[in-house]
């Protein structure tokens, strides 16, 4: 029984008593009370974080390029000119005229974000630059794993200032999974959801849910992953259906798990195996067609996009108070793979860096329509990592990983329409670029992580610098794109 239905029902009782006790006009005024109690449909102070991985390394300074033309021709030349397939093959820029439709404002002068990042179908499916104009979508520049604030000089003459292992997918992406640069088996999703988990009322469903695969991000002391895919639950082969046999089957289990074993491990695994199947069928009356967790919102078809509608349709159930599970707490995962562009990265086909844009834009725009929907745009803060940028310098057809990128954070929440930190001087082998256009990041994940697991709710300091060890090497814990 919920923490609601039981509040109520005891205030139903005191006021039955009252009455009857001749104290009714004292508690006149709280009638009201009784509607707004009954009207309350979804779990009062829901939040939940939604992870968007880009895999593979975002080539983040296409997404986001200085407009004012002084800047713009630094931009310009460090990415070996503006691409023409026949003149410039190996041209990594984008011609400044095809910008002119994305200007945004920042601190420091004009920039513009990618030209697939327009609207899908006007405002009611906007892009992220409709998104970053309405105050809902803002980026945090020059970004990246860090141990302490490191400059180009102690870069060059201490290597173990330097995060381990720089420019390997793997380790990079760890190391934004977990928000330190030692070792460690649990991720900071997963670490915030330990603590922030208390009030869930269904403990069964872990409050990390992941659409996008197996993931550290997510796996704390006590948390880990629950997975399921784009199109929902998969149930056990041969158990499903109105067949005999599938009846027969399921029979055949129930009577496995109502024995009794000697070994405590048997005993385990069958109270694991019992809550696994009670959640599978809880899950699935709520994502069936007409169930709790539909939403009427138009997604593109596509992985990312089918992915977050996923977890658009989750959160719509989760935070139902006339569902079993009422969450208050929840964090989610989802994935994009392909961004490993040393190829084809101006390709104008759908395996260029222009078509993942307009699927990282349209999917976007799509999940925050969903959100209007179901009236939780102010409850989700969505926001994307990858393991690197790529270099701004061509490597002949594409580029290759560097170190400090630009990430975005959405949600009704956020203090959008800004960019957060220093956006870098694009110069090759400038002050705080490499000889390739490998920036040293000036914001550090553990900011980043900070901030959210904030509003998430960990504010002890004590808290924050055991699950981010580095953090109090930062002038900041909070970033500050977070409204409370």
């Amino acid at each position: 029984m919920s923490g609601e239905s039981t509040s109520r029902r005891n205030f139903l009782r005191q006021l039955s008593c009252a009455i009857c006790a001749g104290g009714a006009s004292t508690l006149l005024p709280q009638l009201n009370l009784i509607s707004s109690a009954l009207a309350q449909t979804t779990v009062p102070g829901y939040k939940a974080l939604v992870c968007v991985y880009l895999a593979g390394g975002n080539d983040a300074w296409n997404l986001l390029v200085p407009y004012d033309q002084a800047r713009y021709d630094v931009y310009e030349e460090s990415r070996s000119g503006v691409y023409n397939a026949s003149s410039n093959p190996g041209g990594l820029a984008i011609p400044r005229n095809s910008l002119s439709g994305t200007q945004i404002s920042g601190a420091g002068g004009s920039y513009a974000l990618h030209p697939s990042t327009i609207d899908r179908t006007g405002p009611s499916q906007p892009g992220l630059r409709s998104l970053y104009n309405q105050g809902k979508l803002a980026f945090v520049n020059n970004i990246g794993p860090l141990i302490q604030p490191i400059t180009k000089a102690e870069y060059n003459s201490t290597p173990a200032l330097r995060p381990p292992q720089l420019y390997s997918h793997s380790d990079q992406e760890n190391l934004w999974h977990i928000g330190r640069t030692t070792p460690s088996a649990r991720g900071w999703g997963g670490q915030v959801a330990d603590l922030v988990r208390t009030n869930n009322l269904n403990q069964t469903l872990s409050p990390c849910i992941s659409i996008g695969g197996g993931n550290r991000f997510e796996v704390g002391a006590n948390t880990f992953p629950y997975q399921m895919s784009s199109s929902g639950l998969s149930g056990l082969s041969g158990m499903t259906g109105t067949s005999s046999s599938g009846a027969a089957r399921r029979g055949a289990l129930q009577l496995l798990l109502d024995a009794s074993y000697p070994s405590p491990y048997q005993e385990e695994y069958k109270a694991v195996f019992a809550r696994s199947r009670s959640l599978y069928d809880l899950l699935s009356t709520g994502l069936e067609s007409g169930g709790i967790g539909n939403v009427a919102t138009d997604f593109p078809n596509e992985s990312l996009a089918n992915q977050l509608k996923m977890v658009a349709r989750m959160i719509k159930l989760s935070r139902a108070t006339s569902f079993d599970v009422q969450h208050q707490r929840q964090i989610y995962y989802v994935r994009l793979g392909g961004f490993d562009m040393h190829d084809n990265l101006m390709s104008t086909g759908s395996s260029g860096h222009a078509a993942y844009m307009t699927r990282v834009s349209q999917a976007l725009g799509a999940f925050w329509t969903a959100l209007g929907e179901i009236g939780a745009q102010n409850e989700v803060t969505t926001f994307t990592m990858s393991e690197f940028a790529r270099t701004l310098s061509t490597n002949g057809n594409g580029s290759d990983h560097a170190w400090g990128s630009v990430n975005m954070i959405m949600g009704g929440k956020v203090n959008g329409g800004q960019l957060y930190g220093a956006f870098p001087d694009q110069t090759l082998n400038g002050p705080v670029s490499l000889s390739r256009g490998q920036f040293i990041p000036s914001t550090s994940v553990d900011q980043m992580a900070a901030t959210l697991a904030n509003w998430m709710g960990v504010t002890s300091t004590t808290d924050l610098n055991t699950i981010f060890p580095n953090l109090p090497n930062f002038s900041s814990n909070n970033l500050g794109f977070m409204q409370s």
